[in-house]
């Protein structure tokens, strides 16, 4: 082995003479044994590690469960000296017990004072892509060099002086201090701990820079559930921003134990990224989800009541246009008598009612000439009899838009608005037990009104009552129209209003049709009569001539 301690006296790494090691088949860990006694006495020392290994002892196996979750080492380490464990432990080997790696470490001391004297060196390296060695073929390049003396740095004609000069330094405490460049400080000084994963910590830290203010306040506002500049979209982001179990874990094994002083707690959090003040600061926000729900409830207030009231209104508009209309009522009664006269022949078994979507199947059925449907029919009979009638769409106007409204949908927004109003006034009154003593003689409209967004309760839960009411008249009517028509209570405005629709479309394009047909026969009459004529002029001339 004595070649291998010359190549590290001739200041080789000891990586490279360890790889020498191996290349030879030699044990890579013969480098740090003790290269004043021989390997036979060292070998012996060592025994057989039967305690379990780091990674699964009770007591420090956590900790290392804490690194595989991404934990950094440094929160690790403070986790470890909040609990009176010595945070080195960390950087042991997790395969090996922690009682065979104190025996080494204690066999091995006394190396270092029979170890050549002089300055530890920090080395330069170079990051190269290694090859496995398994996977080059017999024939490669780098399996014939392997025992070519010639490519091995130890027979290589350098300058050792140049080398070390070049490639090493100093690390004794006496050497002179490394004069770093300001800049390159000041990046190092600026640079933030990061706990959690990077495309959260980006899309979160673009979320944080729209609201121009600190985490703390912006803690202290959401705690008291105050009006934040910030549409629902942003308020929703922020929720969702709120460190999850894992994030919780790895701030708080971070940050120094709440009873640390202050300032020594401001100068951990500050040293924090961005995204991880803004969920170190939300760790000490009571309820801070429900908070933010309460808060978004109250963002989308509005808009949600007035989907409501416009739903209702354009449901009641659609049913009086439909009950008022005259217009459809004939119309009716015209396809009633018309489809009697097909159906019975005149016999006395006339249908004296019929549903709306019976009305889509008269373009169905057609004529003998297998052109004329019995919808192109009824036009013609109202276009002789009424053509006021024709006109039927001018009263449908509303039912377009009515069309659109699912009421089954409103009635259940209706529901969680009122179930929302109630959570916000339970984390109101949760809140304000917190600051304000209980009082048996205080109503709960008394304390809520102490808050701002207890004041918002109140009112929204009066709004919702009148909403609840401009519902209920809706769905009232729009049942008066299904019975006024017969139709099955159960019957949707979306199929009832939409029926309608499709039909009086159909009638207007088959009106638009017939009077298309009408200017055609016209059209050609016209040409007949010309063409007549024109004859008429040859005959006389020949006749003349």
């Amino acid at each position: 082995y004595a070649k291998f301690f010359k190549m590290l006296k001739m200041g080789l790494p000891v990586g490279a003479v360890q790889n020498a090691l191996k290349k030879e088949g030699k044990d890579p860990d013969i480098i740090n044994m003790d290269p004043d006694k021989s390997y036979s006495s060292q070998v012996k020392d060592v025994e057989q590690d039967v305690g379990p290994p780091l990674k699964d002892d009770p007591e420090y196996s956590k900790y290392f469960k804490m690194l595989k979750m991404g934990i950094p080492m440094g929160a690790v380490q403070n986790a470890m000296i909040k609990d009176g464990k010595d945070p080195e432990i960390i950087n042991l080997d997790p395969e090996k017990s922690f009682s065979s790696q104190q025996k080494s470490k204690s066999n091995h001391a006394p190396k270092k004072s029979t170890k050549p004297t002089g300055p530890k060196l920090a080395r330069k390296r170079l990051h190269w892509n290694k090859i496995d060695e398994s996977k080059l073929h017999e024939d490669s390049f780098w399996n014939q060099a392997k025992d070519q003396t010639s490519l091995q740095l130890v027979g290589l004609d350098f300058d050792n002086e140049e080398f070390s000069s070049l490639f090493t330094a100093s690390l004794n405490k006496a050497a002179a201090p490394k004069n770093e460049d300001p800049e390159a400080k000041k990046q190092k000084a600026n640079q933030k701990v990061q706990l959690i994963d990077g495309r959260r910590r980006m899309n979160g830290s673009i979320l944080l820079k729209k609201f121009k203010v600190d985490s703390k306040v912006l803690a202290k506002q959401v705690d008291n559930m105050e009006n934040i500049a910030a549409d629902a979209n942003e308020i929703r982001g922020l929720m969702q921003l709120l460190p999850t179990k894992d994030e919780s874990l790895a701030l708080r094994s971070y940050l120094p134990p709440a009873d640390a002083p202050e300032e020594v707690i401001e100068e951990s959090i500050e040293k924090l990224g961005e995204c991880e003040q803004y969920m170190a600061v939300m760790l000490d926000v009571p309820d801070a989800k429900e908070k933010f729900q309460a808060m978004l409830f109250r963002t989308e207030f509005d808009s949600q009541a007035v989907d409501i009231r416009d739903g209702a209104k354009l449901l009641i508009l659609a049913c009086d246009s439909v009950i008022s209309s005259e217009r459809f009522r004939k119309l009716l009664l015209y396809a009633l008598k018309l489809g009697n006269a097909l159906n019975t022949g005149g016999a006395n078994e006339e249908v004296t009612a019929i549903t709306l979507d019976s009305l889509l199947k008269l373009a169905e059925a057609k004529a003998f000439d297998r052109r004329t449907s019995v919808l192109h029919y009824l036009v013609s009979i109202v276009l002789k009899n009424d053509e006021d009638v024709l006109k039927v769409s001018e009263d449908f106007i509303p039912l377009r838009a009515a069309e659109r409204v699912a009421m089954d949908m409103l009635s259940q927004q209706l529901k969680e608005m009122s179930r929302g109003i109630e959570s916000v006034k339970d984390i109101v009154m949760r809140n304000l037990s917190e600051t304000v003593a209980p009082d048996d003689e205080i109503l709960e409209e008394e304390l809520l009104a102490i808050t701002a967004m207890g004041r918002f309760s109140l009112s929204a839960a009066s709004k919702i009552q009148s909403l609840s009411n401009e519902f209920d008249n809706a769905r009232d009517n729009f049942a008066n129209l299904l019975q006024f028509f017969g139709e099955d209570q159960s019957m949707t405005p979306e199929a009832f209003f939409s029926t309608i629709n499709t039909f009086v479309s159909m009638f207007d394009e088959t009106h638009k049709d017939l009077i298309r047909k009408q200017e055609a026969k016209e059209r050609n009459m016209r040409i007949d009569e010309k063409r007549k004529l024109r004859e008429q002029e040859t005959a006389a001339k020949k006749i003349n001539f």
